[in-house]
């Protein structure tokens, strides 16, 4: 099972859509926790908002094991300047997904 938390609040009213090995799992809003049971096995998973989306993950999960993922938006701070390079050339790079140690409560 993998689980998905997202608290960034960029993009608050925007949904992004969960894709793992090339297959659409569904779409988390602000704030939301999702779960995903997954066999075990090696698997890549992203996010996708419009034509941008976060960079590929790959991860292997094994039986009766959890794998904890945060995500969110880099624009924040001063990469709000940068907005148009990540609307274009970074465009792969828009959102963030990396797998945490934290459980999600």
């Amino acid at each position: 099972m993998i689980i998905i938390h997202r608290d960034n609040l960029l993009d608050v009213m925007r949904s992004y859509k969960i894709i793992i090995d090339d297959t659409y799992y569904g779409k988390i809003k602000c704030g939301e926790t999702k779960q995903i049971n997954l066999e075990k096995g090696d698997h890549t998973i992203y996010l996708k908002i419009d034509w941008c989306r976060s960079p590929k993950l790959n991860f292997s999960i094994s039986d009766n094991e959890t794998i904890f993922f945060d995500c969110g938006n880099y624009i924040n701070g001063w990469k709000q300047l940068l907005f148009p390079l990540y609307l274009t050339f970074l465009k792969n790079k828009y959102l963030f997904l990396k797998e945490t140690n934290k459980k999600i409560s």
